[in-house]
């Protein structure tokens, strides 16, 4: 059987230490930018976010 690693479902590690949550998951200014005008208020901002990051995370397109 295959592993998980090498499925076509990445997933997170089980821990994640602090500096690599600052690294990997902080938004830039683009990606600030750009869902400001994709949300309709600041309430709704945090969602897109962690998917956004969570995509380029796991291999998706960054």
């Amino acid at each position: 059987m295959t592993s998980i690693e090498r499925s076509a479902y990445p997933r997170f590690k089980r821990l994640i230490t602090a500096r690599e949550l600052h690294v990997f998951f902080t938004p830039g200014e683009e990606e600030r930018a750009w869902v400001e005008e994709v949300t309709d208020s600041d309430e709704h901002q945090l969602a897109p976010l962690v998917a956004l990051k969570s995509y380029q995370r796991t291999g998706g397109v960054e």
